[in-house]
C-alpha cells in the first residue's frame, strides 16, 4: 500500500470517527438537558406544621445530592450539640444556614430568605426543613405503581 492510499484511508477513519462522535456527543447533550430540566421541574408538596394546630403546605423543589447532604449534615450536628450546653456557638453555626436553603428550595420567590429568618418562627422553619428531607426520601412513583410490581 502506497503512502497516499494509507493517507487516504487515515483522513477516512478520521471523517468516520468525528460523525460518530459528534452523533453521540449530540445524544449525551440531549440526555443531559433532559435530566436537568426534569430536575428543575421535580416539585414536591411540603406539608408540615407552623403552630402546633395548623399545617401548611408549600410547593418547594427537591433538594439536590449537595443540597440534601448538607441539610443531613446540619441535622445531625444540630443534634449532636442541643445536648452539650458548651457548644451554643457551633449550634449557632449550625443553625445560622437553615433559613437561606429553605428559600433556595422554594418555588414561590416570596418565600424568601429575609421571610425565613424574620417571618416564622424557628419551629416552623425548622418543621419545614426537616418535611423536605422526608417528602425528597419517598419514591416519584405513586404507591399503586409500586404494589403492582411487588409479588402477592
Amino acid at each position: 500500500m502506497s503512502q497516499e492510499e494509507r493517507m487516504k484511508k487515515l483522513k477516512e477513519n478520521i471523517s468516520k470517527k468525528s460523525k460518530a462522535s459528534s452523533t453521540e456527543f449530540a445524544k449525551l447533550l440531549a440526555t443531559r438537558e433532559k435530566l436537568e430540566r426534569d430536575y428543575k421541574e421535580d416539585y414536591m408538596y411540603v406539608t408540615f406544621y407552623s403552630s402546633p394546630e395548623i399545617k401548611r403546605t408549600i410547593l418547594a423543589r427537591r433538594p439536590n445530592q449537595e443540597e440534601f447532604l448538607k441539610i443531613l449534615s446540619l441535622i445531625i450536628a444540630a443534634t449532636k450539640y442541643e445536648d452539650d450546653p458548651d457548644s451554643l456557638e457551633k449550634l449557632k453555626e449550625v443553625y445560622s444556614d437553615f433559613h437561606k436553603i429553605a428559600a433556595s428550595l422554594c418555588i414561590d420567590k416570596k418565600l424568601d430568605e429575609k421571610f425565613w429568618s424574620k417571618s416564622v418562627s424557628f419551629d416552623t422553619l425548622q418543621n419545614f426543613i426537616t418535611e423536605v428531607i422526608n417528602e425528597s426520601q419517598k419514591s416519584a412513583i405513586p404507591e399503586d405503581e409500586l404494589k403492582s410490581f411487588r409479588k402477592k
